[in-house]
């Protein structure tokens, strides 16, 4: 009788095992779920957030552009302003010689 006891005993244990074996299998099931939840929302994130940045660099480039075209256009008034004060001073200093 005790073989047969062991026996149950050893059937009992297996199907047990069996049962936390499924259970786990289920709970890694339900983990894999998550994580690929998790990473389709960090995906879309990383997105938008990589939209954002463009967004921004774009916005960023044109400020750049349009100060540069100040910069040229202020360059141009002072160089256009230094060469006319310039003859009119050459002009001046040609008269005094002349006369």
């Amino acid at each position: 009788m005790p073989e047969a006891e062991e026996y149950s005993s050893w059937l009992e244990s297996r199907r047990l095992i069996i049962a936390q074996l499924a259970t786990m299998e289920s709970a890694i099931r339900d983990l894999a779920g998550k994580i690929d939840k998790f990473n389709d929302s960090a995906r879309e994130k990383a997105i938008e957030v990589a939209k954002d940045a463009q967004g921004g660099i774009t916005e960023l480039n044109l400020r750049v552009a349009m100060l540069e075209m100040r910069a040229k256009i202020w360059g141009g008034i002072i160089g256009l302003a230094g060469g006319a004060v310039a003859t009119v001073i050459v002009q001046l200093v040609t008269r005094e010689f002349h006369l």
